[in-house]
């Protein structure tokens, strides 16, 4: 057993050396994938495959598993910011954001982000569907079939299903549809209420 440590050590070394870098600390193969093996140089975390060749350059603070978030994409920290790496080591999404939620809560292919407070969504290709810029998202369809209620700055609006923002957040209060008439929906500013449709458009003014 210690022979095979002392030799499990010794090829590490010489990997190493073979392609000019020492690492602080070399985990099993494995752990992450069947022919990566995580290494720590200086407090930073990357990969290597069997051959010694670094995949994955150490720069990040911390490496989620792989299929945690996604199947193929495994979480990445710097600074305290968020992204994520590939299977290849590629990073499709880079570390921006303060959180990252679970995908699939809010839309199938999509995860709340936040940045600064403000929150959006992520696609799983990588993309950034809805930029952060609100203080709170609510879930589709507690009031129209496609839509989430947006919060900003106190104000609510609406979100669609494609990520547009279809009622800009103006209103104190939005109450639900067809109270009063099918399709329509009170709204209030400043203690005034008006309307508006399941398009978005506001057909009352308050007053």
């Amino acid at each position: 057993m210690k022979t095979s440590a002392v030799l499990l050590a010794l090829f590490f070394s010489v990997s190493n050396f073979a392609i000019g870098q020492v690492y602080d600390v070399v985990s099993p193969f494995g752990e992450y994938q069947e022919s990566w093996a995580l290494v720590e140089l200086d407090g930073y975390l990357g990969f290597i495959d069997q051959t010694g060749e670094e995949i994955v350059k150490p720069k990040y603070d911390r490496i989620g598993e792989f299929g945690e978030y996604q199947s193929d994409w495994a979480l990445i920290e710097i600074d305290g910011l968020l992204g994520f790496i590939d299977k290849t080591g590629v990073e499709v999404v880079k570390p921006r954001y303060d959180k990252i939620d679970e995908f699939g809560e809010y839309q199938p292919e999509w995860a709340l982000v936040e940045i600064d407070g403000l929150v959006g969504f992520l696609h799983a290709q990588g993309t950034e569907i809805v930029k952060p810029q609100f203080d709170k998202i609510s879930r589709f369809g507690e009031y129209q079939s496609e839509w989430a209620l947006v919060e900003l700055d106190g104000l609510v609006g609406f979100l669609t299903a494609r990520g547009e923002e279809i009622v800009t957040p103006m209103y104190d209060q939005v109450f639900e549809f067809g109270e009063f008439q099918e399709n329509w929906a009170r709204v209030k500013i400043d203690g005034l209420l008006g309307f508006i449709d399941s398009e978005g458009n506001q057909v009352v003014k308050p007053k």
